[in-house]
């Protein structure tokens, strides 16, 4: 007997049976005691107290509290030894009203019934050696009992040991069979745990995994709103440093601009903190949403800008949608700062299984091997947006010519 932890329901079943088996003692109980004719049989009225007493047992939580592994086998013994006992004094009671000898023993398969549920118990919490020892225990001790009686002239062993030797042989093929289907269970129940404990990893993995990627969101984040601010106003600082002296008229004005370029940053920090998730995609749908992005760019920077978009773009997944979206910013943000375009296309198209979104300037251009050499994180933001919706990105830029930028999803 090693396990501590008693399986699922069968102490449930333990206090059912035995109920049913305190009630129906209890009636029988009552009815010998009414009848004026019936006599008190120690088969009932000791069968009613081992019940009763076996029922308090069962329903006492700091009793297996306290007892701990050894709850359970107690409960089986008092039930089993119990029943047994029963039918010895039901035989000793017999033999001291003289009842004939052939007329003692005359409970045939009430041990059976009786000593069934604790095979069970037996059988499903333990292995099957400890089924057979209880088989081999119970069947001892009703031998040893009914030996002592044969001085006595009242106990009809050959009755007895028939009855033994049917328990010997059933019980050990029912208490095999529950053993299979319970190791089954507990096998299922094992793999389920395991399973469990899996996907308990994997969603703490996943949950880290959705952290770092919302830590590299919000750095691209920072870098399309703070970190443009801060490249201009340094750049605008440095001009400053140098026309301090030489020319205090223009120093004002540069001044004048780096603190215009400040406050124009705190609003562009502010809208972004709102929109940190893509709030217009969520209220207007992208098509829309591109669109007041391509107008609010325009008043701004003054710039002409063409925007083509499909009538239907198709059901898009949020990841695709907010990544179209941030990478059309951050084209248009790059161009406003980097490149003093003056002219812009952009076109949202789909075609087919294919969304393709191209975004041309007319501006200074760069050198894209310097740009990543130089770690332009604009690019690099762009790229692992790219690589959140599976899909691929394409620069083309040369100094001088203007720079496109081409977004391709497919399959979505």
């Amino acid at each position: 007997m090693k396990r501590a932890q008693i399986e699922p329901g069968l102490l449930s079943i333990f206090r059912l049976t035995n109920a049913i088996r305190l009630a129906l003692l209890s009636l029988a109980l009552l009815a010998q005691i009414t009848d004026p004719q019936e006599s008190v049989t120690p088969l009932v009225f000791f069968g009613a107290l081992n019940a009763a007493f076996v029922m308090v047992y069962l329903y006492i939580g700091w009793l297996r509290r306290r007892m701990g592994r050894l709850y359970l086998p107690f409960g089986i013994f008092v039930v089993s030894v119990g029943a047994i006992m029963e039918q010895w004094l039901n035989m000793v009671w017999r033999i001291d009203i003289g009842t004939p000898s052939e007329m003692v023993f005359q409970e045939e398969g009430y041990l059976f019934i009786l000593l069934f549920v604790p095979l069970l118990i037996v059988s499903a919490q333990y292995n099957f050696k400890t089924m057979l020892a209880f088989t081999l225990g119970t069947g001892a001790l009703q031998a040893f009992l009914g030996l002592l009686l044969v001085d006595a002239g009242g106990a009809p062993m050959n009755i007895i040991l028939q009855d033994i030797s049917a328990r010997v042989f059933v019980f050990p093929i029912i208490g095999f069979l529950v053993l299979r289907l319970i190791r089954g269970q507990r096998k299922q129940r094992d793999e389920l745990a395991a399973s469990n404990l899996k996907l308990a990893r994997y969603a703490t993995t996943v949950e880290q995994l959705a952290v770092s990627h919302e830590r590299n969101r919000m750095a691209r984040e920072l870098h399309d709103t703070l970190a443009h601010t801060l490249s201009a106003v340094s750049v605008q600082l440095e001009a400053l440093n140098a026309q301090l002296d030489n020319d205090p008229t223009g120093a004002k004005q540069t001044l004048r601009k780096s603190q215009d370029l400040t406050r124009s940053g705190l609003q562009e920090v502010r809208r972004a903190l709102q929109a940190l998730r893509a709030s217009p995609l969520e209220d207007l749908g992208l098509a829309l949403a591109i669109r007041h992005l391509t107008e609010s760019v325009a008043q701004r920077s003054g710039m002409k800008i063409d925007l083509t978009i499909s009538s239907n773009l198709g059901d898009l997944d949020a990841e695709v949608e907010q990544s179209i979206y941030r990478i059309t910013e951050e084209a248009f943000n790059n161009a406003i700062r980097h490149a003093n375009a003056q002219t812009m296309t952009v076109s949202l198209l789909r075609n087919r299984d294919e969304l393709c979104l191209i975004i041309c300037d007319d501006g200074i251009g760069f050198d894209l091997e310097t740009a990543s050499q130089n770690g332009h994180y604009g690019l690099t933001g762009m790229r692992e947006r790219a690589l959140l919706c599976n899909g691929h990105l394409d620069v083309e830029s040369e100094p001088g010519k203007g720079t496109t930028v081409r977004l391709t999803v497919r399959g979505n």
